[in-house]
């Protein structure tokens, strides 16, 4: 690796980055990014290829003028209408969005769509079966039957939580309930029940899946990242960009 970046600070973009007065380092950690920039410096990470450390330092150095241009960047995530002298933000929004899904490496976001999907039958099938026990069941509405079981019943945690430490009292000891468990921890519980506590559960980790990809496409979709992932496709394969951004 240090071959490969003794080779990367020969190139005439590095050069050309040290004579704007920007302090290049190669070899960094780049606080636990593939790059990372400030006013000055611009880190790459040592454990990036040397065809990938190219990308990255093309992907920085695009933040750095944007930087430039918007001071205030670090605070706002900066605006398109410095960078784009049009009236077509909206246009020009969208078109750079298609070129970032095909920058960004969208692993993460398919494992993420893939354990929703699976998460989805399983809600399904959990619903399934009970309605095979209440046909008039609805998710999205009180479930009467199951709410007058559970007023008593030390499960009613698990409508909320995962996993419960119960507290004991007197002579009884903590115990720790959960829904992975909840057919040793309530045996006497209907099968029914269990299932529409199952269920819930699943319907809790979609919704955090949810966030999570919103989150992911709420970071592509700021301003600087649209920029940066554009620099660095028009500087690596401009008849891509001309295909997606006419």
């Amino acid at each position: 690796m240090a071959e490969i970046r003794d080779g990367l600070t020969k190139i005439e973009f590095v050069n050309y980055l040290k004579s704007l007065g920007i302090d290049v380092r190669l070899n960094t950690k780049a606080r636990g990014h593939c790059g990372f920039c400030t006013d000055s410096r611009i880190d790459i990470s040592k454990n990036l290829s040397d065809e990938r450390a190219i990308e990255v330092l093309l992907h920085e150095f695009a933040h750095y003028v944007h930087f430039k241009l918007e001071p205030e960047l670090r605070k706002t995530k900066g605006s398109l209408r410095k960078l784009f002298n049009t009236e077509n933000i909206e246009i020009i929004q969208d078109e750079l969005f298609q070129i970032t899904l095909l920058v960004f490496d969208n692993t993460p976001i398919r494992k993420l769509s893939v354990m929703k999907d699976s998460l989805a039958k399983k809600i399904k099938e959990e619903r399934n079966f009970i309605k095979s026990f209440y046909p008039d069941f609805q998710s999205a509405k009180k479930f009467k039957e199951f709410e007058k079981y559970i007023v008593h019943s030390e499960a009613k945690y698990l409508l909320k939580y995962d996993k419960v430490l119960i507290k004991g009292r007197w002579f009884k000891k903590d115990r720790l309930i959960t829904v992975g468990t909840i057919e040793t921890d309530f045996p006497e519980m209907p099968k029914v029940f269990m299932s529409y506590i199952k269920m819930k559960s699943l319907e809790r980790r979609r919704k955090r899946l949810n966030t999570r990809i919103s989150k992911i496409y709420g970071y592509l979709r700021q301003p600087t990242e649209l920029f940066a992932r554009f620099f660095e496709l028009i500087c690596t394969d401009i008849e891509a960009v001309k295909n997606l951004a006419p």
